[in-house]
C-alpha cells in the first residue's frame, strides 16, 4: 500500500512537468553567445535559431556577452533562473580551459552549467601569412627550429583556444614561437594577411576569405578528417602529427536545476534543427562538422575536454598573465 501511495506521488509530481514540457517554450527563449557579435558562433547561432523559431513557434532570441573568454556570459547564465529560457552556446574557453586556468571561476563549470546538444565542431587549423616563406608543415617547422623563439605566433589572448593549439602545436613537435597574443581573432587576422605576424591557428571560416584572397597559406588542419570547406588541406594526422587535434566544439547548455523534461525537449528541438539540410548547408559553408548529439553523448565529450587542455595548460606553464 505504502508504494503504491509513493508511486502515484512520484506520478503525480512528474505529469505536470511533462505536460509543461509539451507545451515549452511558450516565450521567447535567450541564447547568450560568449562572444561580441559577428564571430564564427553568430554564424551556428543564427542558423540553428531560424529552424529552432519555425519548429517551436518561438523566437532563439542571440544575445552577444563578450569578455574574459566567455567567463562573464557563463556565469550569467550559471547564475540564471533555471526554466530553459537562458541558454548559452558553449565552448571550451568556459569550461575544460577556464578550469584549468582560473581557479577562481565564479561558478563550478562541471556542475554549474548541464549540456543540452553538442551542436557542431569546428576544428582549428594552422594558417601561414603569404609573406612567410615556408609552404608547408615540414618547412614551418624547419623554420621554428632554425629560428626558436623568434617567429611570431599570433592567438587572440593568453589562455584563448588558439594559443593552447599553439603550445599543444609546440609541446608536440619539440619547438619554440614567439607568442604575440591580441586582443581578438579578427585582430590576428587583419596582422598576418600583412605580413606582421608569421602564423596563427584558427577556424577555417575565419580564415577562408583571405586564404581565397592570397593573404593567408593553409598548412594543416587540427582535425580527425579533412574539411571540405578547404579539401586540400591535409591534416596534422597526415602528416604524422595525431596528437594535434583542436575541436572547438560548440554546444548549447542551462543553468544547473533545469528540469530534465526541459532538457528532453529542448534536446529535441536542437536536433530537429540540426537535421535541417538549411541548417546543415550553413554549417558545411562554414567549416563546421554537424554533431548533433545529446546530453549523454555531450558529456562524454566535456570528461574528455577537461584532461586534455587541462595537460596542455599544465605542460606549457600556461597562465593569464
Amino acid at each position: 500500500m505504502l508504494r503504491r501511495c509513493l508511486l502515484a506521488l512520484c506520478l503525480g509530481a512528474a505529469l505536470p512537468q511533462a505536460a509543461e514540457a509539451q507545451r515549452f517554450p511558450d516565450r521567447p527563449v535567450r541564447l547568450v553567445i560568449p562572444y561580441p557579435a559577428g564571430g564564427s558562433l553568430d554564424v551556428v547561432g543564427r542558423a540553428v535559431g531560424q529552424r529552432f523559431q519555425e519548429l517551436s513557434g518561438q523566437p532563439l532570441v542571440l544575445d552577444n556577452r563578450g569578455g574574459a573568454s566567455g567567463v562573464i556570459a557563463a556565469d550569467h547564465v550559471a547564475k540564471s533562473r533555471p526554466d530553459g529560457t537562458t541558454l548559452i552556446l558553449a565552448s571550451a574557453p568556459q569550461l575544460s580551459i577556464a578550469s584549468a586556468l582560473q581557479p577562481n571561476l565564479p561558478y563550478d563549470p562541471r556542475v554549474d552549467l548541464v549540456p543540452i546538444t553538442w551542436l557542431v565542431s569546428t576544428p582549428f587549423a594552422l594558417f601561414t601569412a603569404a609573406q612567410f616563406a615556408p609552404r608547408d608543415l615540414a618547412g614551418v617547422l624547419a623554420a621554428g627550429r632554425a629560428n626558436p623563439g623568434r617567429i611570431a605566433f599570433g592567438s587572440p589572448g593568453n589562455g584563448s583556444l588558439g594559443h593552447l593549439a599553439l603550445a599543444m602545436f609546440a609541446q608536440a613537435t619539440g619547438t619554440d614561437w614567439l607568442h604575440v597574443p591580441y586582443r581578438g581573432a579578427a585582430q590576428v587576422m587583419n596582422d598576418m594577411a600583412a605580413g606582421m605576424i608569421s602564423l596563427s591557428f584558427t577556424t577555417i571560416a575565419s580564415a577562408r576569405p583571405m586564404v581565397e584572397g592570397g593573404q593567408l597559406r593553409p598548412i594543416a588542419i587540427a582535425a580527425a578528417a579533412r574539411s571540405p570547406a578547404l579539401p586540400d588541406m591535409p591534416t596534422f594526422a597526415e602528416l604524422g602529427l595525431p596528437q594535434v587535434e583542436v575541436p572547438l566544439w560548440l554546444g548549447v547548455m542551462a543553468p544547473r536545476g533545469t528540469p530534465a523534461a526541459i532538457i528532453d525537449r529542448l534536446n529535441a528541438l536542437f536536433l530537429e534543427a540540426m537535421a535541417d539540410p538549411g541548417v546543415q548547408r550553413s554549417m558545411a559553408a562554414a567549416g563546421a562538422t554537424v554533431a548533433a548529439e545529446g546530453p549523454a553523448r555531450f558529456s562524454e565529450l566535456l570528461e574528455a575536454d577537461f584532461p586534455r587542455w587541462g595537460e596542455v595548460i599544465r605542460r606549457g606553464d600556461i597562465t593569464l598573465n
